[in-house]
């Protein structure tokens, strides 16, 4: 075969046929022979359509919107709290985004603040724009599932696709990930949305693949700058790889390319045209918002790079926050994804194992004719490796940075399911067994680790929902404790009583600061408040509340209201004086507990209790208004706790309350 025709090949993934004399060496099962050519036939292959996957992906996207708990603490401030403050006046302001730090977006949250704006039109209470959000991430996460899903069935294999899905669909870190209020979900949106178009072949004819490609990824890099570095595979294999010359039209039409001696030159002016032009605008139009609300030239991007690598070199880095060994993102990976992070690591090693073994998968005349698919395939394969060695190596570790990586793990890890499946084909062959035997191995291999995948998946998020979701059930209860429907009224619909002035209550929280879920889930009447605890570095600051106490009179008698000022750019220019990127705490955002109506506590058998943390839940001047069991990580087995098995030994529990002073 002329090199030229194996280069335009697509990647398409096959398992080699039974051999004649396998089909003839003394077998008396025609029928099995038969059914294992069908087994290894992509075109019998099953597959949904994009409409049926997104409505599937959905359906568990919305389970998780209605039902996860906010993990990470930078979730909650740095982005749910800015979108309150937008929508409802007041919140909690971190360092990132004081004038003078300037590391996070208002581009961002202002997109999100419009699409919870128009949900205020339609909901009654704050607590339901919170959901409404939510599942407006749902649904943006499940159409670029589906998206990715189906770029895989076309492009790569229908097996391969089927796996894929299942991994996302019961993948523990895709439900928590999916609907995250966070950048690097956003990325993780534009990731899979980009590789609608990587996975595709290269082609002469069009700029098509190439712009919408760097469209979504520049869109991510915008919204998390790292996330960029998974495009480099794919300007590599634009560069390198001539790919199809010639197209049909849908009239018919033949269309070919006359292949130029310098072909990688314009692949390369192409590639930076794209790159140029769509980095202007979207940046351009980031650029803008930024510099209008911090009132200063702003590219937040620029920002958070220089933060995070040459900050860090200088002491005042992403470090100070804590640092983790190299094997964390080992542990995570696989609480997240079990046997498919397994597989996902090991896709390289068995796509090369496969090479050797499977010499004759691949047709040609001479060794480039061979080991080019397999060129191919590792440029598909490599932006999860990638992405895993650059943030292993970064001391400063969390959950959420390798958001961006999940489809690429749940693509890595069907490659490799796939190839297994091939391999297991061969060895029961060369074994010597019989076409019955080849037949139940080549079926079930990949049904046997997508079943074992799928129960510890489940498992994994039954841990998330039943032995974590403490703090979203007791804010949630404070709503029930404030009944006055007054107190519940949409600000953005204004049916509230204008003439009520209600007085403002005081929620504190100390220990337990870092598992707060959102002003959101607090009635307007509510503010969140910091007390002492032996937390030793910064807490996020107050935005300046936005409104105001208006008065009329009426008979003669003057009463007074409250009222939004809509002059959300003063407190976006707030630089409270203790904040810092140093980590150093902030004494004045700290509230004298004897200023708390509610106090929100745990007490769990591993805790020690100290004259910065007492057990306030045992304290005769606090009242119980909502107790929730919580697992004690730390005083539980850690298999016991990672998964969940019904009647679980090894499990320790405390309480997770809201409490209320005593009259």
């Amino acid at each position: 075969m002329p090199r030229s025709e194996v280069r335009r090949r697509p990647i398409k993934l096959t398992v080699q046929e039974p051999s004649r004399e396998a089909k003839h060496k003394g077998l008396t099962d025609q029928g099995s022979s038969r059914q294992l050519k069908a087994l290894s036939d992509d075109s019998e292959a099953f597959s949904l359509s994009l409409k049926s996957a997104f409505r599937l992906f959905l359906i568990v996207r919305c389970a998780s919107a209605l039902y996860s708990v906010i993990n990470d603490c930078d979730e909650t401030f740095n982005f749910w709290e800015p979108t309150h403050y937008l929508l409802e006046g007041y919140g909690r302001q971190t360092w990132e985004y004081s004038p003078e730090f300037r590391i996070r977006s208002w581009a961002y949250i202002g997109f999100y603040s419009i699409l919870g704006f128009f949900a205020s039109m339609l909901t009654s209470t704050k607590i339901q724009v919170f959901y409404l959000i939510r599942l407006i991430l749902a649904t943006f996460c499940s159409f670029a599932e589906a998206r990715f899903y189906r770029v895989v069935v076309e492009e790569v294999n229908a097996h391969v696709g089927r796996y894929v899905l299942i991994i996302l669909f019961f993948g523990p870190g895709m439900f928590h990930a999916s609907t995250a209020f966070l950048p690097s979900s956003f990325a993780m949106y534009t990731t899979m949305m980009a590789f609608t178009y990587i996975l595709r072949p290269t082609t002469q004819l069009h700029r098509t693949r190439t712009y919408k490609a760097v469209f979504w990824l520049i869109l991510g890099g915008i919204a998390w700058p790292f996330s960029g570095a998974i495009g480099l595979p794919f300007a590599l294999e634009e560069l390198t790889v001539y790919g199809q010359d010639s197209s049909v039209t849908k009239s018919g039409q033949l269309h070919v390319a006359m292949k130029s001696r310098n072909w990688q030159l314009l692949r390369f002016i192409r590639l930076f045209e794209a790159v140029l032009v769509l980095s202007i605008g979207l940046g351009g139009c980031v650029y803008f918002i930024d510099t209008y609300f911090y009132d200063a030239p702003t590219f937040v991007p620029w920002n958070i790079v220089k933060y995070n690598i040459f900050n860090a070199r200088e002491g005042r880095g992403p470090e100070l926050f804590g640092v983790e060994p190299w094997y964390f993102y080992v542990l995570n990976g696989f609480l997240n994804f079990n046997v498919a992070f397994i597989l996902a690591l090991m896709s390289g090693l068995i796509m090369v194992v496969t090479a050797i073994v499977d010499r004759k998968r691949v047709p040609g005349t001479t060794r480039l004719d061979v080991i080019w698919p397999y060129y191919l395939m590792l440029l598909k394969l490599a932006p999860f490796y990638i992405w895993f060695t650059i943030f292993s190596l970064q001391a400063h570790k969390e959950e959420r940075f390798l958001y961006v990586a999940y489809p690429l793990l749940a693509l890595n890890a069907g490659i490799a399911i796939y190839l297994i499946r091939s391999l297991v084909n061969h060895a029961t062959r060369a074994l010597g067994a019989s076409v019955n035997i080849r037949v139940f191995a080549f079926r079930y291999t990949s049904v046997a680790i997508l079943v074992v995948y799928s129960l510890l998946s489940v498992s994994r998020i039954m841990v998330q929902l039943t032995r974590y979701h403490a703090p979203m059930a007791v804010y949630k209860a404070l709503w029930n404790e404030r009944q006055d429907p007054v107190i519940h009224s949409n600000v953005i619909q204004e049916n509230y009583d204008e003439q009520s002035n209600p007085k403002e209550l005081q929620l504190c929280v100390g220990k337990e600061w870092h598992r707060y879920q959102s002003s959101f889930l607090l009635p307007n009447d509510v503010r969140l408040q910091f007390i002492t605890s032996e937390f030793d570095g910064l807490l996020p600051d107050k935005f300046p509340e936005d409104w105001t106490v208006k008065s009329y009179t009426v008979n003669g008698k003057q009463e007074s209201y409250r009222a939004r000022k809509y002059d959300i750019l003063t407190g976006v220019h707030h630089h409270g004086a203790g904040m810092n990127d140093l980590n150093k705490p902030d004494a004045s955002v700290l509230t004298d507990i004897s200023k708390c109506d509610y106090l929100v506590d745990s007490l769990l058998p591993s805790q020690t209790p100290s004259n910065n943390e007492p057990t306030y839940i045992l304290d005769k001047a606090w009242q119980k208004l909502h107790c929730e069991p919580h697992l004690d990580a730390s005083g539980s087995r850690s298999i016991a706790r990672a998964f969940w098995v019904p009647g679980g030994q090894g499990l320790v529990w405390g309480e997770y309350c809201l409490l209320k002073r005593q009259k």
